[in-house]
């Protein structure tokens, strides 16, 4: 059944400021393949988790595109208010800290540094020009096309392995995990040889002997409809003249500015990557370098993020069956998160219930036959996140108990959940405040399987009272949530009225669409969730009632 709320967690503030700037005060959001786990109604509430601000929301939204891939396009219609003030300030403190940051000289703005690679390259050119007439020599040399290939044959290869197995593949996840810095080498048995230049632990660039024109930057562009065949001569023109890269002619002519031509070289550099995943032909190497031979526009691909979708995506289509035979003989082993692998699971972009699952693993020492039992995931999906990221070497499987890191873990997750405890009720249980009593029962049950005292060993005395406070909290919760009449009197007393009013507004739609779709299920749940909040309205009673006769 489709929901009518979920959330949208920001873990680097970077990419939300992006977001903000370049789509959400546009009126508009794009939701990645996996950010939302469950399916949302065509109208639904949507919070927005952020750095320093922390949950902004509900917002209002409606899907305006599905991907088949699982991406959503979104229209907000407008923000809030309590949440544009919060992103207004938010701006104003960034401003703040950017006016210091030039005023003190630790930044320059864009606009200067533009103005000055301008004045230097004008200075450039007006310099080989004078060497030129001094010396009657030809033009000066041009800079050739493709990045340089650092000279690494007197060095033995750090990794090496064939394309015909998954070695590239682990190398890879083991790239990220070590934040390395090299080349990657790929011979074909044809003679090509692709290199792939690697920074902090992702491809930030790739050159192909002899050149593969079918990757260069203004082909792909062309055939993606973004350039003319026009233009692309005009670019070659250009590189031609000057001895610059494609990329820097299409600034020049006025085509794509500095900051799309960042994100078009970071989609070149994930569509090469892609093609070399699918090769399974020929010899790869990786030379560890102290640096890289020329600095490089584009971030590291976050290449543990891609992996991980892909392949959890394959995991949720797999038979039950396959799956499980994949799963079964780890049942009674304990699972932990690869050492030194916590920094890559940030770079998953996991969602909510994903979150948890992880979190749950690092909380105590489980079986993977128990960690189902707490897992905030269903049965299918907890199997099929398990597998993807034992694919991918994060998730160890070991079958004695790890006592070191099992004390480390449960202390850290403790003291999380003491953390929420400061939040209302909703917070203490981990669900929404648009919640009936079936899903407050369930998120009630899985924390106190979680947080039983009886499953920790070795505690010391102030982790059992933190338990103690934690469990009394959650019986605390349970007792108001549980009945309906309690429900919603807390509810009434911790939302604003606005937002619950517009809530069951916005469901009694939803409820209307699914009734038009002829589908009882979305139907009867956004009827019931509108009575939920707003009781007392017959128009959602009588919603219910003709839902249930579909």
């Amino acid at each position: 059944m489709a929901v009518r709320s979920a959330s949208v967690e920001f873990r680097d503030l970077a990419k939300f400021l992006v977001t903000y700037r370049e789509s959400i005060s546009q009126g508009s959001m794009f939701i990645a393949p996996g950010q939302i786990d469950s399916e949302v109604a065509n109208e639904f509430r949507l919070d927005l988790i952020v750095p320093i601000i922390g949950r902004q929301g509900p917002i209002p939204v409606q899907v305006v595109h599905r991907g088949p891939d699982g991406s959503l396009g979104l229209h907000i219609p407008s923000l809030p208010g309590p949440v544009e003030s919060a992103f207004g300030e938010l701006m104003a403190h960034i401003e703040a800290i950017k006016t210091m940051l030039v005023e003190t000289g630790a930044v320059v703005e864009k606009a200067t540094y533009t103005k000055v690679l301008g004045q230097l390259a004008v200075a450039e050119r007006a310099a080989q020009t004078g060497a030129a007439s001094a010396t009657q020599a030809v033009a000066p040399k041009k800079r050739s096309r493709g990045i340089p290939i650092p000279d690494v044959s007197g060095t033995a290869a750090t990794l090496s392995g064939s394309m015909a197995d998954r070695s590239l593949r682990d190398a890879m996840v083991g790239f990220a995990v070590e934040k390395s810095t090299g080349l990657l080498s790929v011979k074909y048995p044809n003679g090509t040889v692709r290199y792939g230049y690697w920074m902090r632990g992702g491809p930030v660039g790739w050159r192909t002997e002899p050149l593969n024109e079918d990757e260069v930057l203004g082909v792909l562009l062309y055939q993606a409809d973004q350039l003319t065949k026009e233009q692309v001569a005009q670019s070659l023109e250009i590189m031609k003249a000057q001895g610059c890269r494609q990329g820097e002619a299409l600034v020049e002519m006025g085509v794509i500015d500095f900051a799309q031509l960042i994100r078009v070289l970071s989609k070149q550099n994930e569509f090469i990557l892609q093609r070399i995943m699918k090769d399974r032909g020929g010899d790869w190497t990786f030379h560890v370098l102290n640096r890289l031979p020329e600095q490089f526009l584009t971030p590291p691909l976050k290449v543990p993020a891609l992996l991980f979708r892909a392949l959890y995506s394959h995991a949720r289509e797999m038979p039950g069956s396959e799956l499980s035979e994949h799963v079964q003989p780890h049942m009674d082993r304990y699972l932990s998160i690869s050492s030194g692998a916590e920094h890559v699971f940030a770079e998953l972009m996991l969602n909510k219930k994903e979150s948890g699952f992880v979190d749950v693993v690092q909380s105590n020492s489980w079986r993977l036959r128990e960690a189902y039992s707490v897992s905030p995931l269903g049965r299918g999906q907890t199997s099929a996140l398990v597998w993807s990221l034992m694919e991918l070497s994060l998730l160890d499987m070991a079958d004695q108990e790890d006592e070191s890191r099992t004390k480390a873990r449960i202390a850290e997750r403790i003291q999380r959940k003491k953390k929420s405890l400061q939040g209302n009720h909703f917070d203490v249980l981990e669900i929404h405040w648009v919640c009936m009593k079936s899903e407050v029962t369930e998120s009630y049950e899985r924390l106190k399987t979680e947080f039983r005292t009886e499953r920790f060993s070795s505690l010391t005395a102030e982790q059992t009272a933190d338990l103690d406070t934690i469990n009394a909290k959650l019986d605390e919760a349970f007792t108001v949530l549980e009945s309906d009449s309690g429900r919603r009197r807390y509810r009434a007393d911790v939302i604003e009225k606005d937002a619950i009013v517009n809530s069951a507004e916005m469901l009694g739609k939803q409820g209307e669409m699914a009734i038009m779709r002829r589908d009882r299920a979305q139907a009867c749940g956004a009827f019931a969730k509108a009575a939920e909040l707003v009781p007392g309205e017959p128009l959602f009673r009588d919603g219910l009632r003709r839902a249930t006769t579909i």
